[in-house]
């Protein structure tokens, strides 16, 4: 795949739409035992979620840009995990994300730009 024909993926993927919060709830009220277990400090779904996301829009806008020199290195470092190796704390909702169609929706398509993205850095520097 071209560099090119990356970045005309990378501009079709919708990125903007709303945040899942109305999911996000029902995941901590579904799990409220195992959300109960963690300290105060992993204990954010909805602020680490978004972490991961702005992450990666955050990329994808130096990409797209045309400013990929300027990613900073701990930016990419981030881009290489997924949400849940980023996050593992939430491990346990992974296989019950079917469960939450527009959270598993932001999710599939957050994860399939940062995969993009991988794959536009890693052709970049060849």
């Amino acid at each position: 795949m071209l560099l090119e024909q990356i970045i005309l993926q990378l501009r079709q993927i919708p990125l903007q739409d709303p945040f899942p919060y109305a999911d996000a709830e029902r995941i901590e009220s579904d799990f409220a035992s195992d959300f109960e277990k963690l300290t105060d400090e992993e204990n954010g779904l909805t602020s680490d979620f978004n972490t991961y996301c702005m992450n990666i829009a955050g990329t994808l806008s130096y990409v797209l840009n045309d400013k990929f020199d300027q990613i900073p290195s701990k930016q990419i470092d981030y881009l290489q995990l997924s949400f849940f190796d980023w996050f593992p704390q939430y491990k346990f909702i992974e296989a019950r994300l079917d469960d939450y169609k527009e959270f598993k929706q932001e999710y599939v398509q957050f994860e399939y730009a940062r995969t993009l993205l991988l794959v536009f850095l890693t052709r970049l520097q060849t």
